[in-house]
C-alpha cells in the first residue's frame, strides 16, 4: 500500500508540474511581449502570480517526489518544503484578492462614472502594495522554519499508521513545544491569514458579478455603442477573477478539510495525491483559464490598453483651432 499511496502521489505530482510550467510559461511569454513602456498593476500582479504558481510546483512538488521516492530529507529540506508551500498558498490567494480588487474599483467606475480624477499615484500605491505582500507573506511564515522539527527516528510506533500517513506528515512535522502557541498561531493565526482574505475575495467578486449584468444591461441614450480596448480590458480582468475565485476556493476549503481530518482518511491510498492535487491544482489550471478568457484577443487585458499613435499629419495640414 505505502509503494501505491507513493507512486500516486509522484504522478500527481508530475502531471502538476509538466502542467504548471508549459501553462505559466506561455502566460509568461503571451504577458512579455505586449509588455511597452512602464509596466501596469495588473501586468505586476500577473507576474507575481506566475511566479508564485512556478515556485510551488518547482520547489515544493519536486521535494514532494524525492520524499516519495524514498530519499531521506534533512531537517532543513522539511523547513523549506512546509515554508514553501504555505507562503505560496497564501500569496496566490493574496494576490487574487488584490487583483479582484484592482479591476473592482475600475469596473466600478466604469458602471458608475465618477466626475472626480483618478490621483495619479495610484499606480504608485499598488505596486507598494504588491511589494507588501511579498514582505508580509514570508514574515508571516518565518515561525515556520523555525518550529518544523525531523523526528529522530521518524516513523516509529504503529506500522498501520506509519504506512497509511502520508510520510509528509509524519517525517517532517511542525512542533511548536507551546500548547499556546500551537493554539493561536498554528490553528487560529494561519488560518485567519487565508480565510478572511477568500471570503473577502468572494464577496468582491460576487460584487462584480452584479456589476458585470449592470454593464450588460447599459445603454447610452437608448443606443448601445461598442467598447474600446481599456474597458475590454477591465471586463476580461473582471470575469478572470470571478472565474478564479470559483476555483481557488473550493479547492482551499477541501484541502483544509481533509487536513483537519487527515487521521480519520490516512488510511485511504490516495489521500496524498489527492491533497497534492487539492494544494497545487490552482498553479496548474490557472494559467490556462486565463489564456482561454483571452482566446482570439488582442492581449489587452495582459497587460493594459496600449495607447494608439495619432495618425501622422501631413506637412502642409492647417490645423483647426478646435482641434
Amino acid at each position: 500500500m505505502r509503494f501505491s499511496a507513493d507512486m500516486l502521489e509522484m504522478t500527481a505530482c508530475a502531471i502538476l508540474i509538466l502542467v504548471s510550467f508549459v501553462g505559466n510559461t506561455c502566460l509568461f511569454y503571451s504577458t512579455r511581449r505586449c509588455a511597452t513602456g512602464r509596466p501596469q498593476t495588473s501586468f505586476l500582479l500577473i507576474f507575481s502570480l506566475i511566479l508564485v504558481h512556478l515556485t510551488k510546483n518547482l520547489v515544493v512538488n519536486v521535494m514532494k517526489i524525492v520524499y516519495s521516492s524514498g530519499i531521506l530529507v534533512d531537517e532543513v529540506g522539511c523547513k523549506v518544503l512546509h515554508f514553501t508551500a504555505a507562503l505560496t498558498t497564501s500569496l496566490a490567494i493574496w494576490f487574487m484578492l488584490h487583483f479582484a480588487l484592482f479591476y473592482h474599483r475600475k469596473l466600478y467606475q466604469m458602471v458608475h462614472p465618477s466626475s472626480e480624477v483618478v490621483p495619479q499615484t495610484q499606480q504608485k500605491h499598488s505596486l507598494v502594495g504588491i511589494s507588501a505582500l511579498w514582505v508580509a507573506g514570508v514574515a508571516v511564515y518565518i515561525p515556520i522554519l523555525i518550529y518544523t522539527r525531523k523526528p529522530e527516528y521518524p516513523n516509529t510506533g504503529n506500522d498501520t499508521d506509519s504506512l497509511s500517513m502520508p510520510r509528509i506528515y509524519m517525517d517532517c512535522l511542525i512542533h511548536f513545544g507551546d500548547k499556546q502557541v500551537e493554539f493561536y498561531y498554528g490553528k487560529i493565526f494561519l488560518v485567519l491569514v487565508d480565510i478572511l482574505p477568500l471570503a473577502i475575495l468572494v464577496l468582491v467578486c460576487f460584487w462584480m458579478s452584479f456589476l458585470l449584468s449592470e454593464k450588460r444591461k447599459m445603454t447610452y441614450g437608448d443606443i448601445w455603442i461598442g467598447q474600446d480596448d481599456s474597458e475590454t480590458e477591465v471586463l476580461r480582468g473582471a470575469k478572470f477573477s470571478v472565474v478564479l475565485m470559483l476555483l481557488i476556493t473550493p479547492l482551499w476549503v477541501s484541502h483544509f478539510i481533509l487536513v483537519y481530518f487527515l487521521k480519520d482518511v490516512a488510511a485511504w491510498v490516495c489521500i496524498p495525491a489527492i491533497l497534492t492535487a487539492l494544494s497545487s491544482g490552482f498553479s496548474a489550471l490557472s494559467p490556462f483559464l486565463f489564456m482561454l478568457i483571452n482566446y482570439k484577443m488582442k492581449l489587452v487585458s495582459l497587460c493594459g490598453a496600449r495607447q494608439e499613435k495619432p495618425p501622422p499629419q501631413p506637412a502642409d495640414a492647417i490645423l483647426s483651432p478646435y482641434a
